[in-house]
């Protein structure tokens, strides 16, 4: 692959039409789960500017662990519809000589039995379960990770273990809704889902205040909201995006009756239950009010749905972003999704990452981290991708850690990895607005 400034020559998008409905939701559910993903190759290599020095190729810095132990808890706050919501907690610990080994996590299974065996779902990370916080440099910025549908931010151990070794607090909610047959949930998360982000970031005010567990540790003035799927449409809602019904409806009304397209419109057909979940009197005729929070300064989405955004819904995003997605995903199509939010999304401050011929699964953990992953009938469909051998977890974590130090820590060496001279890697395309 080669990665270039401006943007990227249009690839093209597969969408396997084969698929039955009941696969497509599987597809869309893997929103939930992760994509297999390549193993990208960085090759370092030299070359002569004009001055006749020799400058080598950048390698993916951030990618390599931070100076942190990661922390893990988990605490329990108010989510959306009142109901509970679990929220987990990784965060800088002290480093100890004594390795206290693999940590497993376990989650509640929110599939049918027909999917995943089982009630809870598991998988294993680094993380030291009840460490002692690394205060020396608190306050630490805040970092929200939103999980794709339906799955658990213990799919994504290895990004979210990764920001904590690099001085972030994460919190992440484990949104209460369950995959059945009916689609049910599609429509009614996305009034939900922000408001359970909002209602995370008061937990980290409540968390941080004095005498609380994590006391003095989270900056909640600095927070980022990462998300995988469902998770990036909730990253990007969250950071100010706005609904634009009549435009995807617009978008879905262009599509022939059999398109496999068609199975994301299924929103549109409660646009009156959604209104009235979020408390309007009506379906609005232009852009609907902002589910944003004002305390959110950036967002990453990764495979992220935009689609009921629209253009003018995403030029209301005016914070930095950066989105991420393969351009054969059939899960949140990349048209729809990853290239639209880069597009036209309202920042000044835009990165995009393209994996070419790369599916829906890229960015959660390995396969081999997940033992409930091989009852699934959907094993293959996770844990496979067309390009991609292994997970490319090197490039994710080092760009999107680069973004994070970039817009929550005005870290210039981490704004000159984003807009200079870029690695050179393969099958990934790169665009960003940043000028060294």
């Amino acid at each position: 692959m080669h990665l270039h400034h401006g943007r990227p020559a249009t690839t093209s998008r597969v969408i396997a039409a084969v698929l039955a409905a009941g696969l497509l939701a599987a597809g869309c559910a893997s929103e939930e789960s992760s994509t297999t993903a390549p193993t990208a190759t960085t090759t370092p290599t030299t070359t002569t500017p004009t001055d006749s020095t020799t400058t080598a190729t950048p390698a993916l810095a951030y990618a390599t662990p931070g100076s942190h132990a990661a922390g893990y808890r988990t605490f329990t706050t108010t989510g959306a519809q009142d109901q509970p919501l679990t929220v987990r907690a990784w965060y800088p610990a002290a480093r100890h000589s004594n390795d206290p080994g693999p940590l497993e996590y376990s989650a509640p299974n929110k599939f049918g039995d027909e999917i995943v065996p089982g009630e809870l779902i598991t998988s294993v990370g680094r993380a030291i379960a009840d460490a002692p916080p690394e205060s020396a440099d608190e306050p630490y910025p805040l970092v929200v990770f939103s999980h794709g549908f339906a799955l658990s931010p213990i799919v994504y151990t290895t990004l979210v273990e990764h920001y904590a070794s690099h001085g972030y607090v994460v919190l992440a909610p484990e949104h209460n809704e369950r995959f059945d047959g009916s689609l049910t949930g599609f429509w009614e998360e996305l009034i939900d889902r922000p408001v359970d982000i909002r209602r995370t970031i008061d937990l980290a005010e409540q968390l941080t205040a004095s005498g609380a567990p994590l006391a003095g540790l989270i900056d909640t003035d600095d927070v980022a909201v990462v998300g995988h799927s469902y998770g990036g449409y909730t990253a990007l809602a969250a950071a100010g995006a706005r609904f634009d019904l009549a435009a995807y409806a617009d978008r879905c009304g262009a599509l022939a009756a059999d398109d496999p397209l068609s199975f994301f419109c299924a929103p549109l057909a409660n646009a009156s239950d959604m209104a009235a979940r979020a408390g309007l009197a009506e379906v609005p005729a232009g852009l609907w009010p902002s589910a944003g929070d004002p305390r959110v300064t950036a967002a990453i989405s990764l495979a992220g749905d935009a689609y009921p955004f629209d253009e003018q819904g995403l030029a209301a995003l005016e914070a930095p972003v950066m989105a991420m997605g393969g351009t054969v995903d059939d899960g949140t199509p990349y048209e729809w999704g990853t290239k639209l939010t880069y597009d036209h999304a309202g920042s000044e401050h835009k990165t995009l990452l393209s994996f070419p011929g790369a599916g829906h699964f890229l960015f959660a953990d390995p396969c081999d981290n997940f033992p409930w992953v091989e009852g699934s009938v959907y094993r293959d469909a996770i844990c496979t991708d067309a390009v991609w051998e292994t997970r490319p977890l090197d490039i994710v974590a080092h760009y999107t850690t680069a973004f994070l130090l970039d817009t929550l820590d005005a870290d210039p060496d981490a704004r000159a990895a984003l807009a200079g001279q870029q690695p050179e890697l393969d099958d990934v395309e790169y665009a960003t607005t940043l000028r060294p």
